[in-house]
């Protein structure tokens, strides 16, 4: 049926291979024609073709519905980042214009529950080799689609003061860190307030490494202004190393991402102590959810990385 019909005793959906009794219930509502379609012999009918791509895109973190009127939804199992593979998705949506993928934003946190994806059939039916070549492109990676689940983990935190000028906002900044972690399922296991001198620094951190802590969050007095500053520098002293630092994420630009064997360290920008959005956002999901950031991550976070109005205003 090509378009939905409404009878006193019900409505025939669109979409809907009818049967003697739709056939007989359209004559007795004084229906003579109705507009459909008759598929030719190797077209598979929308709903088998969404359901089949909606599997081939099935993974443990996705809940796949059942098909209807040639849509298949596609919803998080858990709360985390939506990990997408962006390439396999353009594939499959310029494979053939009778079959689409659209999806939430790659990395977007999202909930347990919540719609990540949706495949759409166009037509009431694509033909069967089109539709092959279409979950050979879903099949080919072991993930196209996938939620990273966010793990808990222990989080220090790091003060630094100059001897004259006390941590200004220092309250209102554990504050908005709380709820920060909240929202990946972190918390803070201890801070530390000490000099803003390399080595008591240094010192600081290994006091959180020795406590078990799994990440390591840097408030400086200054902003770190280059590799050889304050914070970097202690990162060294604690056996460490810096990964990268500075990021094209507005705010966000003064990150800098170190680690120390397997503890990710990272000396926070100003706009980590304000509740608004920033690049550090994007870091601090991504090392919850399990993922690896590394300099060629971040380098990539420029597009769209603007996340506000920078200009001048006099």
């Amino acid at each position: 049926l090509a378009h939905s019909v409404h009878l006193s005793d019900g409505r025939i959906p669109k979409g809907r291979v009818l049967t003697a009794s739709d056939t007989d219930r359209l004559r007795a509502a004084g229906f003579k024609s109705v507009v459909a379609a008759q598929l030719d012999e190797n077209d598979v009918p929308e709903n088998i073709a969404a359901s089949r791509i909606g599997q081939a895109l099935q993974c443990n973190s996705l809940r796949v519905e059942e098909a209807s009127t040639g849509r298949v939804n596609i919803f998080a199992k858990c709360d985390g980042l939506c990990v997408i593979d962006a390439e396999s998705i353009n594939q499959i949506n310029s494979s053939h214009e009778s079959m689409t993928i659209a999806t939430v934003r790659p990395y977007e946190l999202v909930n347990a529950g919540q719609l990540i994806a949706t495949v759409k059939i166009i037509p009431f039916a694509v033909p069967s080799d089109q539709l092959d070549r279409v979950l050979s492109l879903a099949n080919e990676k072991q993930f196209v689609l996938s939620v990273q689940a966010f793990r808990p983990q222990k989080v220090g935190v790091i003060f630094s003061e100059l001897p004259t000028v006390p941590f200004k906002g220092k309250e209102k900044a554990i504050r908005v860190l709380e709820n920060r972690l909240t929202q990946v399922g972190g918390s803070i296991d201890k801070i530390i307030v000490c000099r803003h001198e390399s080595q008591a620094v240094s010192e600081a951190i290994r006091s959180h490494l020795a406590r078990g802590c799994r990440l390591i969050l840097l408030f400086g007095a200054s902003a770190i202004v280059d590799r050889g500053d304050v914070i970097p520098s202690a990162i060294l002293e604690a056996g460490g190393k810096v990964t990268y630092f500075g990021m094209p994420v507005e705010p966000g630009n003064m990150l800098l991402l170190g680690s120390i064997d397997k503890v990710n360290a990272v000396g926070l920008p100003g706009c980590a102590r304000s509740p608004k959005f920033n690049g550090f956002d994007w870091v601090l999901q991504r090392l919850f959810a399990g993922l690896s950031v590394d300099g060629k991550d971040i380098a990539k976070m420029g597009v769209g990385g603007l996340l506000k109005d920078m200009r001048r205003r006099e």
